[in-house]
């Protein structure tokens, strides 16, 4: 099988399973979006996200492990495998400490962020094996596992829609369907031979500041607006952003897809880059479109009637989550390279906008904040790496043959 081929059958083979478990996870969402109504919609999206918080270290871990692959040494593979559980374990321990203060400060109940945060535990462990598989591009067991997790978290949506403790039941389900995912990447990992590559300082670093950056990209707002805004807006601005990241997720495969494609075969990086955005461009054009001409019917049958207000406000957000996608894939591919321009114009544009975003109490704010400074980071990220290939490029030229 030709490279090209081979970089096509992986798309397709994950966008499939990518695709089924967007499918799943809008089901989660439009089950308690419905059952719980906007303020408690509200209070479970900030623990979704204050979980995705403590586990920004697990989209970090899968990215690194996706740059360098299966460690080369049974001794090494298990040394490294006891530092993930132990920051695991810190980091829920970190919860527990402060459980009263967050939950004071984000107006939910401590008792329940420690209770939602439990799959933090596996979480590092099944980045790590995730990443393998990816680095041996094992994209059909991948997107399995990914289907399972969602698809175990539509069924206990479901079940906790006839109990009277429903964030309480919700939060122990999404506990048992993590530790499940995670042994299943347990068993898949063990049976990859691929050793990757030699473990470089700066690559590592390097990568894990993509990882990091990404993950705040992706919650940030989220979290700030669940802070300032009474709870039944702060609700509907969770919900503004359910639909909205849908956008973002579809680049999250293809740019996965393109990283592995390009470390096994650098000749052909800017095909592999402009392939992924080009289908990234097509798929998030139509969901756009969807947001124009069909948007009280996707949030109506989405999230509901309560939700009806953000309606007038998703197009404007969306053309904000196709810039980040776009961002996404800038990003990896800067990380195929092992270059780190796009990660400085990146960083500096998340801490302007956090800093933006500060002091903001209105729903239009955010929603304005959001969408143009996303596409104002998109814009720098592109002309960075766009700037640094033509320095380069010059540079060769006057350099001449060796």
């Amino acid at each position: 099988m030709t490279a090209l081929r081979k970089f096509l059958k992986d798309n397709l083979v994950f966008g499939i399973a990518s695709l089924l478990s967007g499918l799943f996870n809008y089901l989660y969402h439009v089950v308690l979006a419905h059952v719980l109504g906007p303020a408690r919609y509200g209070d479970l999206t900030t623990f979704l996200n204050v979980t995705a918080l403590m586990v920004i270290p697990a989209s970090v871990v899968t990215l690194v492990y996706t740059r360098l692959g299966k460690r080369p040494q049974p001794q090494q593979a298990r040394r490294e495998s006891l530092y993930l559980w132990g920051a695991a374990a810190a980091l829920w321990g970190l919860v527990w400490a402060f459980n009263g203060p967050w939950g004071r400060i984000l107006h939910v109940s401590g008792q329940l962020l420690v209770i939602y945060t439990a799959e933090v535990l596996p979480s590092l462990a099944l980045a790590a094996n995730v990443g393998i598989l990816q680095r041996a591009r094992w994209y059909i067991f991948v997107g399995l596992l990914g289907v399972v997790n969602t698809g175990f978290r539509v069924v206990a949506a479901a079940g906790a829609a006839w109990s009277g403790y429903r964030l309480t039941a919700v939060g122990i389900l999404e506990g048992v369907a993590a530790w499940v995912t995670w042994g299943g990447s347990r068993y898949l990992a063990s049976r990859v031979h691929e050793t990757g590559e030699t473990t470089d300082a700066k690559v590592v670093s390097g990568t894990a500041l993509v990882g990091i950056i990404d993950v705040l990209l992706g919650l940030a707002d989220g979290l700030l607006a669940k802070h300032a805004l009474a709870a039944r807006a702060a609700g509907r601005y969770s919900g503004l952003s359910t639909i909205g990241h849908s956008l973002q997720f579809m680049s999250q495969s293809l740019g996965t897809v393109m990283l592995t494609a390009i470390i096994s075969d650098l000749s052909h990086r800017r095909r592999y880059l402009w392939i992924t955005m080009a289908v990234y461009g097509t798929l998030a054009g139509i969901g756009e479109g969807l947001f124009v001409t069909r948007g009280t019917w996707l949030v109506t049958a989405i999230l509901g009637r309560s939700f009806l207000p953000i309606v007038r406000f998703l197009p404007y957000y969306g053309w904000g989550m196709v810039a980040l996608g776009l961002n996404n894939i800038v990003m990896l591919y800067s990380v195929a390279l092992k270059r780190w321009e796009v990660l400085a114009a990146s960083g500096l544009g998340l801490v302007y906008w956090i800093w933006r975003m500060t002091g903001l109490h209105q729903f239009r704010g955010f929603v304005r904040v959001t969408a143009q400074t996303q596409v104002a980071i998109t814009l720098l990220a592109v002309a960075v790496i766009g700037i640094g290939a033509l320095v380069r490029s010059q540079h060769i030229k006057r350099s001449g043959p060796l």
